[in-house]
């Protein structure tokens, strides 16, 4: 590995971990003191408790600033080395644009990595343990999953009606089925005390097959197989929120629901943005890298702060006003998610080409 890629990769992640130590002591002082003002007064107050609740707290923090760390980082140690004329000379010794940025896109992608670890390993379940936390601190009992009342759901060209479901999900109570043609028109309708799954397959008990067409006619029957794909984890009707899932989780459940024929809008958009979040660093970077370069060298390293924290905001906002278009069905979930990615993508690549670019002798 060549010394000068050492330096730059060394600075960069020496950097970027200064700036999450100040953020991480910033962030328990300030959410230590608001948690504390917040739940002091409950009556199931418990200092373990809290304490626990703000370190649950943590990692999302974390995920949602890391790309913006990584810019600040990225611009402090490229303007730290303008000022002291470090890049004058290693372009002057004949060292390229393209080998000084590879260092901080390899420091990049490692914190993207460190980013899509968090996310499905140890957000997921904090955001879990957070609101089971806070359910506890304020005296809320979670909802009892012993017995599902009435829903409505879709399998195929089947409508299904339970009236309630046991515990279990493998039984029904009060069931009415609606059977639909390819052209929406209804073929039949069945009513029935019950149904349950048992070896692999449903049956229903003690109702009526309603036959419609040109010759109608009701059917009574005592047991009767139910053809079709319903499993017992679709009689939980609750919706996790998206940001307590994982992304396999997240998408196992979009395509359930969306056999069902429910909206799944918010999952859509949570789980795209899950996978556009950690490459945001490596774009974030490659953003700052042409304004750092150009910085002046007298009071580089101040200008490279505020110019981090501007465009990252930049970013915030519109990554934040696209997530809301996205979430307000006005833009499909997948465009919202990559559209900022993109948009910020493609302005870092222009200015790099346009820095890279030698210029030419008149």
């Amino acid at each position: 590995m060549p010394i000068l890629f050492q330096y730059l990769l060394k600075l960069f992640l020496r950097s970027f971990l200064h700036i999450i130590a100040v953020f991480i002591g910033l962030f328990f002082l300030i959410d230590g003191i608001e948690s504390v003002r917040r739940y002091s007064q409950k009556i199931n107050f418990d200092w373990m408790d809290v304490g626990l609740l703000i370190l649950s707290r943590l990692p999302s923090f974390l995920g949602m600033l890391l790309p913006s760390f990584a810019l600040m980082a990225a611009m402090m140690v490229l303007t730290s080395l303008s000022r002291q004329s470090e890049i004058t000379v290693m372009r002057a010794s004949g060292v390229s644009i393209y080998r000084i940025i590879i260092p901080f896109l390899m420091g990049g992608m490692v914190i993207a990595a460190i980013h899509y670890l968090l996310q499905e390993q140890i957000i997921w379940r904090c955001n879990q343990a957070e609101q089971y936390l806070q359910n506890q601190i304020n005296g809320r009992m979670l909802a009892s999953k012993s017995e599902s009342g009435s829903f409505w759901l879709r399998s195929g060209r089947q409508i299904i009606h339970a009236a309630k479901a046991n515990p279990s999900g493998i039984e029904l109570e009060d069931v009415s089925v609606f059977r639909f043609d390819e052209d929406n028109g209804l073929v039949s309708r069945i009513d029935a005390e019950n149904a349950y799954y048992q070896q692999g397959r449903w049956f229903l008990s003690n109702g009526t097959l309603y036959h419609f067409g040109s010759e109608a006619n009701a059917e009574p029957f005592l047991r009767k197989e139910w053809p079709i794909t319903l499993e017992p984890v679709q009689m939980d009707r609750t919706r996790p929120e998206p940001m307590n899932l994982s992304l396999i989780q997240l998408w196992d459940l979009m395509n359930r629901l969306k056999r069902e024929g429910v909206d799944t809008v918010t999952y859509e958009m949570t789980f795209h943005r899950k996978v556009v979040d950690p490459l945001t660093t490596m774009t974030a970077i490659l953003l700052g890298f042409p304004f750092a370069m150009r910085l002046p060298r007298q009071g580089g390293t101040t200008w490279g702060i505020f110019l981090g924290l501007l465009l990252g905001f930049a970013m915030f906002v519109i990554v934040d006003l696209s997530t809301a278009l996205g979430m307000g069905n006005r833009l499909p979930p997948m465009v919202a998610a990559w559209a900022p990615e993109l948009f910020f993508l493609g302005i870092g690549g222009f200015f790099f080409l346009h820095l890279a670019e030698p210029r030419r002798s008149v």
